[in-house]
């Protein structure tokens, strides 16, 4: 049988071309043994197929079958995204997945292409939180540039108008070097990948932290 969930799963799946058992066990479910456990009876039935990545984790990427394609197609007319794995980009990809699917509770989220965002942003982010406010940049953040290429992004944000940019990093660690190692601003906030799912899947606020609040932590 196939359920609701199950649904919202291959639309998200679709949303990326693939997605990750680590993904749906932080979003879909409440843990990634419980994902798996569900991924794997929908793949014997035929409505995802699997592809190895040649990493240690994740070890396989989940990709929807012909079948399941079909299905959102005349079923809810969707565009169908083709299926690409960049090994190099794949815990990029996992934490970007994870991030978007929770911020979408605080409003519409794009992703963002430089095919479709170019002529409009002067800084195509990772994500982008339409907020009733305005624009949020969201990025994702697994390794630190240097602190010049910092101020020629932030200056390319400061035209695009934003109220706030999140980077979401992996850890309390490197939250922490991150945010000492930045150019000042203002509208700077950081938070780790495991803070932002727990709050806003307890229904709490965002919880990003500015530059001082991080600061008076250290």
């Amino acid at each position: 049988m196939i359920t609701d969930r199950d649904v919202e799963i291959y639309k998200f799946i679709n949303r990326y071309g693939k997605s990750y058992v680590e993904v749906l066990g932080k979003t879909f479910f409440n843990n990634v043994q419980v994902a798996r456990n569900r991924i794997n009876k929908l793949a014997k039935q035929g409505f995802i197929s699997y592809w190895n990545t040649n990493l240690m984790k994740p070890r396989r990427a989940l990709v929807l079958t012909e079948e399941t394609k079909e299905f959102l197609t005349e079923t809810f007319d969707l565009k169908i995204k083709s299926a690409k794995l960049n090994v190099s980009t794949i815990n990029h990809n996992v934490m970007e997945q994870i991030v978007d699917f929770h911020i979408q509770k605080l409003g519409n989220v794009e992703r963002t292409t430089i095919f479709t965002h170019q002529k409009i942003l002067h800084h195509i982010p990772d994500l982008l939180l339409n907020h009733e406010q305005g624009k949020i940049f969201f990025e994702i953040e697994l390794t630190k540039k240097s602190y010049k290429r910092y101020v020629e992004i932030f200056e390319k944000m400061k035209r695009d108008n934003v109220i706030q940019v999140v980077y979401v990093v992996k850890n309390e660690t490197v939250l922490k070097s991150f945010s000492a190692n930045f150019p000042k601003w203002e509208k700077l906030r950081f938070i780790t990948i495991d803070t932002l799912v727990f709050n806003l899947k307890n229904g709490k606020k965002l919880g990003a932290l500015s530059q001082e609040e991080i600061a008076k932590l250290i």
